[in-house]
């Protein structure tokens, strides 16, 4: 397989720069894939215009403040993106190198809103999603195209997985037999297993088989087109139509998220744990190491209950807290 990182080309005046920067960050554990690069590339070629020496490089405030400042209809997170990314430069730079290029300060950091909430799918919409993605008829030109996506949106709902987790697993990070699945390439940097369940690991092998996948293949679970890494780019793309064909949307009438699936799988496992008698405070710390969280704080904010799975999580709380507040009667 490539490695796609060392085919980008840092052609600014700050090249040689750049990559020592990302080669550090991958150093200290970070992840540094194609949107990194990316990210970085275009900080690189944003500064040509400045006409800088490589051999004399400098950043000052004023070219600093160019470069973050407000871009016409961008959402507050990417201006966002970009002054922690022009920080964590100069900051590299100076300490690496002894530069003294200007950092940008946390203080004028704008606000990114953190109140989004996502949609939670109902099981009927569940269903109904599946019920598209299941009948996607074949395309002459995508061969595979029917195939892997009833997969892949499985696995999705039914591990939780996030969309560049799932895309970058290769055969031998699941085990058809056991029906555990490998993740190593996790956001946190931890590596996990994920167990499926008995359906989800018999829809495995089926679709092992309907692909072709012989007891030698070592490639992606989900390959392109060109037996590469798929990207996830049309995956965003098809389920914002798989969800209009479906009938779901938002209040607003704007298509849910592809992430959102990950949201839904921790409220219907939360929903069904407690069901079944589990301990809330079992439960949580269980779900959060499914998901890959460093802690339950991180797991909370996913737990956004609907009206269907609300009284199911609740209910069993109630012989917990009933008399702990006394009623307050009138005269009392």
């Amino acid at each position: 397989m490539r490695n796609r990182v060392s085919e980008y080309i840092f052609d600014g005046a700050y090249g040689d720069l750049c990559r020592k920067y990302i080669d550090y960050k991958k150093g200290l554990g970070f992840k540094s894939g194609d949107s990194v690069c990316l990210l970085v590339r275009a900080m690189d070629r944003f500064f040509i215009k400045y006409d800088i020496d490589s051999a004399t490089p400098f950043l000052t405030r004023d070219m600093v403040e160019d470069y973050v400042a407000y871009r016409g209809q961008e959402a507050s997170r990417t201006q966002h993106t970009r002054m922690c990314l022009i920080r964590q430069f100069a900051i590299f730079v100076n300490q690496a190198f002894g530069y003294d290029f200007y950092v940008y300060p946390l203080n004028d950091f704008i606000k990114v809103k953190t109140n989004f909430v996502p949609y939670i799918l109902t099981h009927d919409e569940v269903r109904r999603l599946m019920e598209i993605i299941d009948h996607i008829p074949e395309s002459p030109r995508y061969p595979q195209y029917h195939i892997i996506y009833p997969m892949l949106f499985r696995l999705l709902y039914g591990c939780g997985a996030r969309i560049n987790e799932a895309l970058s697993l290769l055969m031998g990070d699941i085990n058809l037999d056991s029906g555990l699945i490998h993740i190593k390439d996790s956001k946190s940097g931890c590596e996990r297993l994920l167990p499926m369940s008995e359906s989800l690991t018999g829809y495995s092998r089926y679709y092992a088989q309907r692909m072709g996948f012989g007891g030698d293949y070592k490639g992606f679970f989900f390959p392109s087109y060109y037996g590469g890494e798929k990207c996830s780019t049309p995956v965003y793309c098809q389920f914002k139509k798989f969800m209009k064909q479906a009938g779901i949307c938002r209040p607003d009438g704007t298509p849910p998220r592809l992430h959102d699936l990950r949201h839904v799988f921790s409220v219907h496992s939360l929903e069904k744990m407690v069901t079944e008698g589990m301990d809330i405070y079992c439960s949580l710390p269980i779900l959060s190491a499914y998901l890959g969280h460093r802690g339950i704080e991180s797991t909370e904010k996913y737990l956004r209950l609907t009206e269907e799975a609300f009284g199911q999580i609740t209910n069993p709380m109630k012989e917990i807290y009933q008399g702990v507040i006394p009623e307050v009667r009138n005269g009392d």
